[in-house]
């Protein structure tokens, strides 16, 4: 589950009116979804600002992208979301792999 203090933070970068509760409960309901998706594709829980960015990135594509458009269909997500996941998911690189 989502702390207060980062739902904010969320609903401050979605841009969602602090007093339409329907909405934020739509963000919270999006930011819970997001959080499983990372826990499935195997991104390891920690309080790393990038994950949150990734968590951030990805709620906010779902609520933005909750019906697809008329004429396009639903946007694509956006392109670096596959390549943050996989460096949260394998962490940082040591100074010795790949050394000679």
């Amino acid at each position: 589950m989502i702390s207060d203090a980062r739902m904010e933070k969320l609903r401050k970068w979605a841009v969602v009116d602090p007093d339409d509760t329907d909405e934020i409960e739509n963000l919270r309901d999006d930011a819970e979804a997001a959080e499983a998706y990372l826990q499935g594709a195997g991104v390891p829980d920690s309080d790393s600002p990038l994950r949150f960015l990734v968590l951030r990135k990805l709620a906010v594509y779902w609520h933005e992208s909750r019906g697809p458009d008329r004429q396009y269909g639903y946007p694509d997500p956006p392109p670096d979301l596959n390549a943050l996941i996989l460096s949260l998911r394998h962490g940082p690189r040591s100074s010795e792999e790949g050394s000679p």
